[in-house]
């Protein structure tokens, strides 16, 4: 797979590499406000005149100049804005051979009082962004994004890996902090792997990838934050969107959805709905090795195939009252239902030292699990004194229900097939409800235009009840099994309150910023009737420094301390079995894990960036395997091991190949070790991990674009299990029709079916390989619809209490 990936790779960037073209003209200028003075990192867009198409974006240095060079013959527009100020629009301008240089008046930016005009644009933004604080991924303007889920999107986005389960790593570290709309998700990794295989693309404008995100933030996550911003709207009257897809894999799939907005005066209400249903397959294997004084002494080979079945129905509703010109607020409210299912044969063949036959043990699997979500949202802001003087509050209401019925129907024959034991059924039922209630307040003070304080305060509650029953019909006779049958209830309180203090001195920025969070929480095992406690108070310090070396290069440092408690399904000491030798089981007792994070950045002309890091995280929480040799039966389950240790380097660059190539690209290359004890025993291993994405957007004329992306991962180490290399290409193609008010989508994931997990784990008495292999190999083709008014007029500038850090819901339509 390797040397196939590679040898793409080089013909890909080899056709790119003809496709360049000679040194163009130049278009400079500079940005400015109302005062005439320079606004210092201002965005910055070249755009065609003729369609409004993006060809090139950047900042603005210090003074507020900026320069876009190689530029091609044409007719072209300048676009600039920065937060505050209105965006502004150059006049059409030529650049030929008489005239190659271009020097414009400078771009002068009103205060964001009033509304613009009516225009309409159709830039295109690249792919994937690098911003000084995050990395964002455009997922509404990829090809080969239609018709996939956010968990298949997201194992595309530079930096960030998805394992065999669909646990998300960022940086090659895990415990990454997954939001939706700035909103924690508060699910266990299966529940939340499932919600993602639930969500599709094209209800997603943009992923936004924060490594070292400031103190506004809840201090959790110890590799960083995903945040998952879905679809917004800013257009007045009424319209919206229809997407219908299609894919096929080895079993069919398909997905829908529809947006609608209405905005008029001081009100806008929106609503979208998405619905989806995904059949997959699936297969997992395990060989697992026993030995004693160094000899073989017995073999077990378990082989998984299964059939998984996937339904999910979304449902957001939402308004804003502009109230005055000072003050805003608005409700939001979502409805998210869906269903699992797994069917499945569990083999698992049994020999000897010398890989003779003894048995053969059959496990049927069938899991049907249906879960529930719904969260409600206030919110209000209010301008105090003048622009960015503002007060924000929110209110949360979350409520989580999850059934989950499990059934093993068990069996046992000896080597000529006559039975040995059962058969037996083994039926299990799971209910969880978690109630999770939210409140927020956030204050916004800028003293000048280069001082500025904010601060803030928060409170939550969680309460998690979960129980579990468990039977076993044996001989015609059916038991409880008080093993396996379990209560237990999870409460936590945390009490948090944070202020940052952002400075501008010339050409550096610092911005220092402490979170103090209260923990308060209990569980209580009904079931044994033992309960336990813990409280503490943490301080996590934030530091950011930026300096502008000149007009091209650009340093920054940061550092942040960081926690991450176990989630809920963790804590859970419920047993989840796979079959009669191999199941996993929660651990109540978990402890937090906390992290110093480290990383020095160079930023090159906006377009590259290069960043060393470290991060060393003690008491990691992380699945460690056990092994009894006499019963044969290994457990996974989670503890608190050692610590992580984490250094590495990584580049990424944004630029045109060409008039018609935009291609990015993210290398990291970084060192993860793991050292502790397990099983009494010293642990130590560590592993290079050399990960790469690519993602190229190719404007093939006629309304046509297509796109070439994919990625490659030489290997992973995640606690005890080490993985191999693995990686995949996918291509798209894409045409705008009906004046571009639709569009038609082709997209073929994996093309050569590379998307594979392998990996072992042995320490200390365990040796097991496993591998696991998807239907990750799925031709896709969408189709989507805009209709109603398509002509963007800029709302009155408005932020709510999360959209700074993590574009929050506030905005008119979603």
């Amino acid at each position: 797979m390797k040397p196939v990936f590679l040898s793409l790779s080089l013909l890909l960037m080899a056709l790119l590499a003809s496709a360049q073209q000679t040194p163009g003209g130049l278009v400079s200028g500079r940005v400015v406000g109302p005062d005439g003075q320079g606004l210092g990192q201002a965005t910055v867009l070249l755009l065609r005149a003729a369609d409004s198409t993006l060809v090139k974006g950047s900042l603005a240095d210090a003074k507020g100049d900026f320069l876009f060079e190689t530029v091609s013959e044409g007719r072209y527009v300048v676009a600039a804005t920065q937060v505050g100020f209105q965006k502004t629009y150059t006049p059409p301008m030529t650049l030929n051979a008489q005239n190659p240089a271009v020097r414009l008046a400078s771009l002068q930016l009103p205060a964001a009082v009033g509304q613009l005009a009516e225009v309409t644009v159709s830039a295109r933004k690249p792919f994937i962004e690098q911003q000084l604080d995050k990395t964002i991924v455009n997922v509404q303007n990829s090809a080969v994004a239609a018709g996939n889920t956010a968990l298949e999107v997201l194992e595309r986005s530079p930096g960030v890996s998805v394992d065999r389960d669909g646990n998300v790593a960022l940086k090659g570290k895990a415990q990454v902090r997954v939001m939706i709309d700035g909103k924690p998700t508060y699910m266990g990794s299966q529940d939340l792997a499932n919600y993602l295989r639930g969500l599709q693309a094209d209800q997603i404008e943009k992923i936004e990838l924060m490594t070292q995100p400031s103190a506004r933030y809840d201090a959790a996550g110890n590799a960083g934050i995903i945040n998952i911003v879905t679809r917004k709207n800013q257009q007045w009257g009424t319209n919206g969107s229809a997407t219908l897809a299609y894919g096929q894999g080895r079993y069919g799939k398909v997905n829908g959805s529809l947006n609608l907005n209405h905005r008029h005066g001081r009100y806008n209400v929106f609503g979208n709905y998405a619905g989806a249903y995904r059949k997959m397959w699936r297969q997992q294997d395990f060989t697992r090795t026993f030995r004693e004084n160094e000899q073989v002494t017995a073999v077990f080979d378990q082989v998984a195939p299964a059939i998984n079945r996937v339904q999910n129905h979304n449902l957001k509703l939402g308004a804003d009252h502009f109230v005055t010109k000072k003050t805003t607020i608005g409700l939001l409210g979502t409805f998210n239902q869906g269903s699992w299912s797994n069917d499945g044969d569990n083999v698992t063949r049994i020999y000897n030292g010398t890989r003779l036959l003894q048995k053969t043990t059959t496990t049927v699997q069938d899991f049907q699990t249906s879960w529930q979500q719904l969260t409600a949202n206030a919110n209000l802001r209010h301008v105090l004194s003048n622009e960015g003087h503002e007060l924000t509050a929110d209110l949360d209401y979350a409520r989580y229900r999850n059934l989950s019925d499990q059934r093993y129907g068990i069996s046992t024959s000896w080597p000529d097939g006559s039975p040995l034991a059962g058969p037996r059924l083994d039926v299990g039922r799971t209910k969880g409800l978690i109630h999770i209630y939210s409140g927020k307040v956030d204050y916004v003070r800028p003293f000048s235009k280069t001082t500025r304080l904010e601060a803030g305060l928060k409170a939550s509650y969680v309460n998690s009840d979960n129980t579990m029953a468990f039977t076993v019909r044996e001989n015609n006779e059916t038991r409880p099994d008080t093993g396996r049958t379990n209560h237990f209830i999870y409460t936590e309180n945390i009490m948090a309150a944070y202020a940052t203090f952002s400075k501008k001195i010339k050409k550096t920025s610092l911005q220092l910023g402490l979170r103090a969070e209260q923990t308060l929480m209990r569980g209580n095992q009904v079931t044994s009737d033992s309960v336990f406690r813990r409280h503490y108070l943490n301080l996590f310090p934030t530091v950011y420094l930026q300096h502008a070396l000149d007009k091209d290069n650009t340093l920054g440092f940061s550092y942040s301390y960081r926690i991450d408690r176990p989630n809920y399904e963790d804590l859970n000491p419920f047993l989840f079995f796979l079959d009669l030798y191999t199941y996993q089981q929660g651990n109540p007792y978990l402890q937090p894990q906390f992290s110093n994070n480290l990383e020095l950045s160079h930023t090159y002309k906006g377009t590259f960036t290069t960043t060393l890091n470290y991060s060393r995280t003690n008491g990691i929480i992380t699945d460690v395997l056990r092994q009894n040799d006499l019963t044969r039966v290994t457990f996974i389950n989670k503890e608190n091991f050692g610590f992580r240790e984490n250094y590495g380097v990584a580049v990424s660059a944004s630029l045109p190949l060409g008039r018609k190539v935009m291609s990015t690209n993210f290398l990291n290359v970084s060192n993860n070790r793991y050292a502790g004890q397990t099983a009494g025993q010293p642990f130590d291993q560590s592993l290079v991990a050399i990960s790469f994405n690519t993602q190229n957007q190719i404007t093939l004329g006629k309304g046509w674009v297509g796109e070439v992306s994919g990625f490659y991962l030489n290997g992973m180490l995640e606690g005890v299990i080490r993985g191999r290399s693995m990686g995949q290409l996918s291509l798209g193609l894409q045409k705008g029709l009906l004046k571009q008010k639709a569009s038609l989508k082709f997209n073929l994931r994996d093309v050569f079916f590379t998307q594979q997990f392998r990996g072992h784990a042995r320490y200390a008495n365990i040796d097991m390989a496993l591998a696991s292999r998807w239907e990750s190999r799925v031709a896709t083709l969408a189709f989507s619809y805009r209709f109603g008014n398509t002509k963007v007029q800029a709302a009155r500038s408005r932020r709510s209490s999360l959209e700074e850090e993590a574009g929050r819901v506030k905005q008119g339509g979603n």
